[in-house]
């Protein structure tokens, strides 16, 4: 079965003949290269079978669609591959961390941080529950997943995972035994919840232990507002850009403490510099900044706050109506000396990490799973991040990248 990939997975037009037979081998190559974790040659041939499946132009990449494509009878082999044979999936995702760290790696690569919704209709799969669901933008019944994604001006894609137990999962009740021994949860997280940030922090402690090289980690106010994250960061010299609320309480130099948006009440309209933070898709993306220094860190290393306002009016204010410019607060911790301008560019990555939620849904089938239990849903998203990782190593080779706009202010 020879590879096919979308046409608009690596360019603006169809590959030839040659090209698509280089590909294939590469493609052979990097499953050949985590051969060895697996114990049998059935589960060698379904890896392959499934990666070229998600590659695939296959409208669905539901277990029933991806075995007619691999020439199955039915989905059983897939879904024992998923479910049953032996072979370990964290070991899987270390490989495949290498090799997509070993094809984006640059000075600007960044490490990033963030959740994932997909909606479910049942109550059985692991994880599933009555949550907030960024995907859908409100409280339904969805399985919820951490993943941490790496990206630099190459590409970007997702390298971690982690499937979140919410309060309807993780207790000690018989209830609550029954139903994480049917989807084979393990004890330690059958019984207590490990929240978004500390799922963030474990995907990242694998990446500092397996020495990826990266310039800032990113995340959103769920994981800005976490203090304890923060310190761990902070204990181990991770440069950081995080989102936090308005109301977070930042640390001054002379032992004071402020909240954030009192901070920007007093800085000057002449302090806020118009700066894009990336390229959009109409043009720079501009918002005027201003920085504010805070409390250094025992280890020597500054914290900022960066502010970033909306050029125009864009939100309505709940207490007028009327419509105000949008303010955004991030805390950064950072080298000495680090400019605006530099703080800017590191937040304006933050975006890659929707990019690679965009290529892993819409292209590899990350939401596509029929899975139930906790085995094969991490199974299912290794797999579905070793398809994106080539992917987007192609990509990286394939198309041509324009560099962002340069900003020459210091």
């Amino acid at each position: 079965m020879g590879l096919t990939l979308p046409p608009q997975a690596v360019g603006m037009g169809e590959l030839d003949e040659a090209e698509i037979r280089v590909l294939d081998g590469e493609l052979e190559a990097l499953c050949a290269s985590v051969d060895d974790v697996f114990a049998r040659p059935a589960s060698r041939e379904n890896l392959r079978a499934m990666v070229r499946g998600l590659l695939s132009e296959v409208p669905r990449k539901n277990m029933w669609q991806l075995a007619e494509f691999a020439c199955h009878p039915n989905p059983d082999r897939l879904q024992g591959f998923l479910a049953k044979a032996a072979w370990d999936a964290d070991e899987l995702r270390d490989r495949v961390r290498d090799y997509a760290v070993a094809a984006l790696a640059g000075q600007d690569a960044v490490l990033i941080s963030d959740e994932t919704g997909d909606l479910k209709k049942g109550t059985k799969s692991a994880g599933v529950q009555r949550q907030y669901s960024g995907t859908a933008g409100r409280i339904e019944n969805a399985q919820v997943s951490v993943h941490l994604s790496y990206g630099s001006s190459r590409g970007r894609t997702l390298i971690d995972r982690e499937l979140y137990l919410g309060r309807a999962w993780a207790g000690t009740t018989a209830e609550h035994e029954r139903r994480c021994t049917e989807q084979d949860i393990p004890p330690e997280r059958a019984t207590a919840v490990a929240t978004k940030p500390e799922l963030a922090r474990r995907m990242l402690e694998r990446a500092l232990a397996a020495g990826v090289p990266f310039s800032y980690f990113l995340a959103d106010e769920a994981y800005g507002q976490c203090r304890a994250l923060r310190a761990w960061l902070e204990e181990r010299q991770v440069r950081y850009l995080l989102a936090v609320p308005k109301d977070e309480v930042v640390p001054l130099p002379d032992g004071r403490t402020r909240q954030a948006r009192e901070l920007y009440a007093v800085v000057p309209e002449e302090a806020l510099e118009r700066r894009s933070c990336a390229d959009g898709a109409k043009g720079p993306r501009e918002y005027d900044w201003a920085t504010v220094q805070l409390a250094h860190t025992a280890q020597g290393l500054e914290r900022h706050l960066l502010i970033r306002r909306s050029t125009v009016p864009n939100k309505k204010d709940k207490k007028t109506g009327r419509l105000v410019r949008e303010v955004a607060y991030f805390l950064c911790h950072t080298d000495p000396g680090t400019t605006l301008a530099e703080l800017v560019t590191a937040a304006g990555r933050r975006w890659m990490v929707e990019e690679s939620f965009q290529v892993a849904k819409g292209q590899v089938g990350l939401d596509e799973h029929e899975v139930r239990k906790w085995c094969s849903w991490y199974r299912h998203a290794t797999v579905c991040t070793l398809a994106m990782a080539f992917l987007v190593a192609v990509r990286s080779r394939l198309i041509p990248r324009q560099s962002p706009t340069p900003d020459t202010r210091p």
